[in-house]
């Protein structure tokens, strides 16, 4: 859990990402009075964003570059500005078609983390900027002038690294506006998620959604969805998972059980998901996240979408040999 209302900001500096970078002369310090303010405008959407990530390397952790600088950073062997300075380099050696743009890099005290003050530094991505009007009125005079800056749907890519004391290791919260842009996260980053209970609680709710739509093809579609309510229903009640228990609960079948394991496996392979853990505490963020993409809806043909939310027993589905045609007969007591 990170909290933010509390942090400053204290350090601050923009340098200028294009085919020939232009980099500041140096970094500011915020001023007191600014500080709590820019970091409730730069970190609420950072925060928002899903999961949690550490650096990685295909070959050695070591060669981790971002890694490497944040590091020193951290531990006094760089100061701020030489700091950010390497981190324009890496961005730029990462992919030839980056947009132009401005890149923010800020200075973080007082991020909560795991209930622990931390450091950390933020790195924000801007592609473009927003005109705004500003205007002052002194002594009956209006001015007005038009001016350029940024708010917080301005920033398009960014990362928020936290230093963990207690681990000397760091922690990643990570945005970006387009999803299959790669380089942010595998060129320029290279991370991968912190397999914690967010990460668990979120790809074992995909895996439970996909077996139910596509494991199982000679499952009715009424019966999916019975299965994705009740995968719903066990990770809303439960504050942690068992899949023992979620077979005997959820699945039931002794060859639907079979089916989810092999299915489980394909999953993972897909995924490139190591292994998924049988046991886990449920991440109830995690689960709110993946529950928006769970539908428990039957749609039928284009005229007719019937919403379950449970007592299948009381939906019968047959065919009408007279109409030729499939129905559904459901048994309810009042109807709105």
């Amino acid at each position: 859990m990170i909290e933010i209302s509390g942090a400053s900001a204290h350090k601050f500096i923009s340098h200028y990402h294009a085919p020939d970078c232009i980099m500041a002369s140096k970094a500011v310090e915020i001023e007191a009075t600014m500080s709590h303010e820019v970091a409730q405008i730069l970190l609420p959407r950072i925060i928002a964003s899903e999961g949690e990530f550490i650096f990685d390397h295909d070959v050695n952790i070591e060669l981790n570059s971002v890694r490497k600088l944040l590091l020193d950073y951290f531990g006094g062997i760089s100061n701020f500005y030489e700091m950010t300075v390497g981190v324009m380099k890496v961005l730029a050696a990462s992919e030839k078609n980056i947009s132009e743009g401005e890149v923010y890099m800020t200075a973080f005290d007082q991020i909560i983390y795991d209930q622990k003050p931390c450091q950390a530094v933020g790195i924000f991505k801007i592609d473009g900027k927003q005109s705004f009007i500003e205007s002052s009125l002194m002594d009956d005079q209006l001015t007005m002038t038009l001016n350029k800056g940024i708010g917080i749907k301005d920033l398009n890519k960014g990362a928020l690294i936290i230093l963990d004391s207690d681990q000397n290791e760091m922690i990643l919260k990570v945005f970006q506006n387009h999803p299959d842009i790669k380089y942010w996260r595998h060129q320029f980053l290279m991370i991968r998620p912190l397999e914690n209970e967010f990460y668990q609680t979120k790809n074992t709710m995909n895996l439970c959604k996909d077996f139910a739509l596509k494991g199982l093809n000679e499952m009715a579609k009424v019966d999916q969805v019975d299965l994705l309510n009740k995968t719903v229903d066990y990770f809303s009640e439960k504050q942690s998972f068992d899949q023992s228990e979620f077979e005997e609960e959820v699945l039931a079948s002794t060859d639907i059980k079979a089916a989810f394991n092999s299915y489980k496996d394909s999953f993972e392979e897909k995924h490139q998901i190591e292994a998924m853990s049988e046991q886990f505490e449920i991440s109830k963020p995690a689960f709110k996240v993946a529950k928006k993409y769970i539908k428990s809806v039957i749609k039928l043909d284009r005229n007719f979408h019937v919403y379950v939310h449970g007592q299948r027993q009381e939906i019968e589905r047959g065919y009408d040999e007279v109409r030729g045609k499939n129905y559904y007969k459901l048994y309810f007591d009042q109807e709105s």
